[in-house]
């Protein structure tokens, strides 16, 4: 694709392809973690124009925190790497364990059910005893107390309120005067409905009059040729093109420049941008620039209708052939996606933050593909020559694909879509029509050569573009990969608190489509999955509510007599919920970068056998947090009892707050640790003597590791006759704050390469000197 964007999108684009794919490629050295000397890239000759000054300036002001740029103290030269999307060998660490294979994780047969999560009370629980279920991850419970202390125990750092909030606007949505009259005009339709109809009654009531959009279409077309003198054809996509079209669905259209060497896209932009602010057919345009494919944005002043205008990206008139020929196969296909785009919408499933209908589609493909009704895209396109648009091949052919088994009714197709993706682990897996299944992240997309279709395609669109494309977005928290786009994750809008409301949907619908009273009332079911859904979902939010406000935190509240979590029961969990908090805690567990790292050969481990990666990173954050409560904190510490390297206890006291007002912002050439000692400095000097900051505060400090050493626990607690204790305001609840607030931006990579670890004892393993 020509380049259209800003020449810092662009410039971007291009130091991402060589921190992450490019650098042996050009010859510049990169090293094992991925850095590379800022000097080679401004001696390059393609690359001079990433100085210093100007690597300085995109790390700035890049939001995403895509690259890292550093000193090296011990080269005397400054470094920068991309954080995350490589692709070349030198940078993967070595696996541990190879995961089970995503088709075997999550692929069900059309008569399974979906199976109940771990910390559900009940293991006969079934779908249709009406269980209680988890704001969160929406397991389900027999009861509101289980459901809250599996939300205390297993997401007590989850952004709840955040769900809640989502849940008070479907709430007022829902109960609007307006939504209440469409559900009762419905529900007399529905009443009035043949047996059997009751679909199609549905799919009437809310789809759009094509032929009403096929003359708005025809309109604008005529229009939009005329003004621009034949130099472009107008191609529609989208809804309308597919036949899945709503009331009150956009028109999208691409402009195809008739002769490409004549005119460039910006100046396409600006013409028909000029061209339909002076034009009385249009109204409300705007120019949406800066996306990843720069639209106009306009109302038809006849109809009514929104108008979506690109002239860059050809690629969604190809997807929306292939969706329309593929549901003109079969009525049930069609009958399908339409009810799951309204059933969606109705939602607010599709918004922004959330899904977009493509990427609706694009899952329903997949469910497609595991159930067997539809074979992947990679076997549709071999069977017929490539067709290539910007290095991406968009054939297809149906003609050897056997139709779908009679036996099977539309509400079976729906009720397979929200049981197999109700079970779907999205944190974890790609969804991926182009393969037909689910695929693990780290084996496949995120390993070069687990995916190899994938890395061509990557290389075919360099050719054909003459820039590298940016990869695919993994680190996002729901992965779909697009039909024939391969880099392109068209769930990277989905934001975690969305993607807790989805599930919560989709577990609910699964539920409904099993309930054999609703089965045998189609008008009831279809009433509950578009209305009744959501009056569940807000009754379920408020049992769980219950919660005093106060402990809505991001943090774990338990007796003193009570050493661990683990050793509570759910009962007594959710009985402490109105006692004042006595203990605060907060838990830490290895990220897989923390366990690269290790394993990357840096720090000069030599592993013993008999110790495994998460004991070396264990001993690594003991040392961490010592040097965080003397060093940084100024803390003395006094151990009182220690059970190395999983147990410790420390009387901990200070007379100085050094921990208000911290600023954990990275500056070049500086380390954070060494930051932090500066601000500590600062402080000392500044605010001894100063009565706002006189503290006394002292307490039990532990950290508490688990057998395996993959988690741990850090617990403050009071000392006797205390009067503030960790009360909200108190000196040691606000120092316990600042501390997770610190560990959190503290990177593991700079905890580690501080220490020198030695031969395979915690004793070997000391503080660097020069830390």
């Amino acid at each position: 694709m020509p380049p259209n964007e800003p020449i810092e999108v662009r410039l971007s684009k291009k130091l991402s392809w060589l921190l992450r794919h490019g650098a042996k490629k050009e010859g510049i050295p990169i090293q094992a973690d991925g850095f590379v000397n800022v000097s080679d890239l401004a001696n390059h000759p393609r690359f001079k124009c990433f100085t210093l000054e100007k690597l300085q300036q995109m790390t700035a002001s890049d939001a995403k925190q895509r690259y890292t740029l550093r000193w090296n103290q011990e080269k005397s030269i400054h470094e920068i790497r991309a954080n995350q999307g490589h692709s070349l060998a030198v940078l993967e660490g070595d696996s541990e364990e190879m995961p089970a294979l995503a088709s075997e994780k999550t692929q069900l047969r059309a008569s399974e059910k979906p199976q109940l999560r771990d910390g559900c009370t009940d293991a006969k629980l079934t779908w249709d005893q009406n269980p209680v279920l988890c704001m969160v991850c929406a397991a389900p419970f027999r009861s509101t107390k289980d459901c809250l202390a599996h939300e205390l125990l297993k997401h007590a750092n989850k952004p709840q309120k955040q769900l809640r909030q989502r849940l008070n606007a479907i709430t007022k949505l829902f109960t609007s005067a307006q939504t209440q009259s469409e559900r009762s005009e419905l529900q007399d339709v529905l009443e009035q409905s043949a047996t059997g109809g009751h679909l199609r009654t549905v799919l009437d009531f809310y789809a759009s009059d094509l032929k009403k959009l096929e003359s708005c279409f025809g309109h604008v077309r005529n229009c939009i040729e005329k003004e621009m003198q034949d130099r472009v054809k107008v191609f529609p996509f989208g809804s309308l093109v597919t036949g899945l079209s709503l009331k009150g669905s956009d028109i999208d259209l691409y402009l195809q420049p008739c002769d490409e060497q004549n005119i460039f896209h910006n100046q396409l932009y600006n013409r028909v941008s000029h061209f339909l602010r002076r034009s009385k057919c249009f109204t409300e345009v705007f120019t949406i620039r800066h996306a990843r494919v720069p639209i106009i944005r306009c109302k038809h002043q006849l109809t009514g209708l929104s108008i979506d205008i690109n002239m860059s990206n050809p690629n969604s008139t190809y997807n929306s052939r292939f969706v329309c020929e593929l549901i003109a196969r079969d009525e049930r296909l069609r009958e399908l996606c339409l009810f799951l785009k309204i059933w969606a919408k109705k939602l607010k499933l599709i918004s922004h933050g959330s899904l977009t209908s493509y990427c609706l589609i694009s899952m329903i493909l997949v469910s497609l593909q595991v159930h067997k009704l539809l074979p992947p895209i990679k076997q549709l396109q071999s069977l017929c020559p490539p067709i290539n648009v910007f290095g991406i091949n968009y054939a297809f052919c149906f003609q050897l694909v056997p139709p779908i088994p009679r036996a099977l009714e539309t509400l079976d197709l729906i009720k397979e879509f929200f049981e197999y993706f109700s079970s779907v682990e999205f944190e974890k897996y790609v969804l991926s029509p182009f393969l037909g299944c689910a695929l693990d992240k780290e084996t496949t997309m995120g390993t070069p050569g687990g995916f190899p279709e994938y890395e061509d395609q990557l290389e075919s669109m360099e050719n054909a573009v003459g820039e590298a494309p940016e990869p695919f977005q993994l680190d996002r928290c729901m992965c779909v990969q697009d039909p024939f786009e391969l880099q392109h994750n068209v769930a990277k809008g989905v934001s975690p608190t969305n993607l807790a409301y989805f599930r919560q949907c989709l577990r609910l619908a699964a539920q409904a489509c099993n309930n054999q009273d609703l089965l045998q009332n189609p008008a009831k079911l279809y009433d509950f999955l578009l209305f009744g859904l959501a009056d569940k979902l807000v009754a379920d939010s408020k049992s769980v509510k219950a919660t005093p406000a106060k402990q809505k935190k991001k943090e774990i509240v338990i007796l003193e007599k009570t050493k661990t979590l683990e050793s509570e029961t759910k009962s007594e969990l959710v009985s402490t919920l109105n006692t004042p908090p006595i203990v605060r805690s907060h838990v830490i567990t290895p990220s897989t970068n923390d366990l690269k790292y290790l394993r990357s050969g840096d720090l000069g481990i030599k592993i013993n056998e008999n110790k495994t990666i998460f004991y070396y990173w264990l001993t690594c954050y003991v040392d961490t947090i010592k040097d965080v409560l003397t060093k940084i904190y100024g803390m003395e510490i006094k151990l009182k009892e220690s059970q190395e390297p999983c147990r410790y206890h420390w009387l901990i006291s200070t007379n100085l707050d050094t921990w208000t007002g911290r600023s954990f912002q990275r500056s070049a050439g500086q380390s954070f640790f060494a930051h932090q000692i500066q601000q500590t400095i600062e402080f000392e000097k500044l605010r001894r003597g100063n009565a706002a900051y006189e503290v006394s505060a002292k307490g039990i400090f532990s950290l508490l590791a688990s057998e395996d050493y993959k988690e741990i626990r850090l617990n403050i607690q009071p000392l006797p006759g205390d009067l503030l204790g960790l009360q909200r305001n108190s000196p040691l609840t606000k120092f316990f704050k600042a501390l997770k607030n610190l560990l959190i931006n503290y990177s593991f990579k700079e905890k580690a390469s501080f220490w020198k670890f030695g031969q395979m004892d915690s004793k070997n393993v000391e503080p660097n000197e020069t830390s």
